[in-house]
Formats: structure tokens, sequence, C-alpha cells
């Protein structure tokens, strides 16, 4: 699998793709991503951003994102919370994979970086879909993330 890298609104998330793979971004925030054929698995990215009011360090405020013993913490020192969750969408179940990563950005700011990667349940075990999870559980893994401010609605895919 060929990888793409992707530079989120100006670079705040960094991170591959398959190269294959049709992008699609929302003016107003987010992104899709996805192998453009008939039951295939989706890759989202949105990037919720908060300032503290009370002045509050980003490196507390990324300490406190997630509660103890829901995430672990990756070789950037970033923390990352994971869980897969079952839904229902008309007729259909879906599973949906979750990766939030909380990011500080000083002095008193955090970035939630939420990817989600969706399919029809049960395709979890069909090799294609498998080997897309693993490429974008690693993915997510080894993501760069901006730690600079940003003015807020920056749009460049």
């Amino acid at each position: 699998m060929q990888p793409k890298t992707i530079q989120y609104r100006g670079g705040i998330a960094t991170f591959q793709i398959p190269s294959h793979w049709k992008e699609e971004y929302d003016p107003k925030g987010g992104a899709t991503f996805y192998e453009d054929k008939p039951n295939s698995g989706t890759f989202r990215l949105s990037v919720l951003s908060f300032e503290s009011r009370s002045g509050e360090r980003a490196e507390q405020m990324a300490s406190r994102a997630f509660p103890a013993g829901t995430f672990e913490t990756l070789p950037s020192g970033l923390r990352l919370q994971r869980e897969t969750k079952a839904t229902k969408e008309g007729s259909e179940t879906l599973a949906i994979y979750w990766w939030r990563v909380a990011v500080p950005v000083p002095p008193s700011s955090l970035r939630l970086a939420n990817f989600s990667y969706t399919i029809l349940a049960g395709q979890e075990s069909e090799p294609a879909i498998a080997s897309e999870l693993t490429f974008v559980d690693k993915s997510v893994r080894v993501a760069e993330f901006r730690r600079e401010p940003a003015v807020a609605g920056d749009y460049r895919p």
C-alpha cells in the first residue's frame, strides 16, 4: 500500500493515508478519506480547539484531557485514547474505531485531534479492511501535530 502524506489545515496534523484514497475537506472543518468503491472504510479527522479561561497551562490541559487508565502515551509524548463502538445507521450495524490525540498548544490551549475509521460490522475480518485498519492505526500513532497557535478557520487541504 503506497502512502500519501496529508497536511491537514496547513499542517496542524500531518499523517499518511493510502495514495489511492479520495480526499474531501469541509471548509468549516473536518476531512474524509476513503477508497472510491462500495463498502469501503471511511477515515475521518476533525480537530477541536480549546482555550483555557483560567490561565491553565497547555500541558496541564493535555494531562487532564482523558481520564486515568483510558489512554496511552505515544513515543511523541502525546496522549492517545482509543476505543471501538458499534452503532446502527438505518438497517446497518457499523463499527467505528476512534483515536483521540490531546495536543497541548502553549501557552494555554489544547487541540483534540479526533480520527475515526468506520466500516460495516464484521468487515474487520476481511483481509483488505484488516490491512487498512492496521495502516490507519499506525498512521495515527506516528502522526505529527503542530503545537503552535494557528488562526481559527485556516483552510489549506
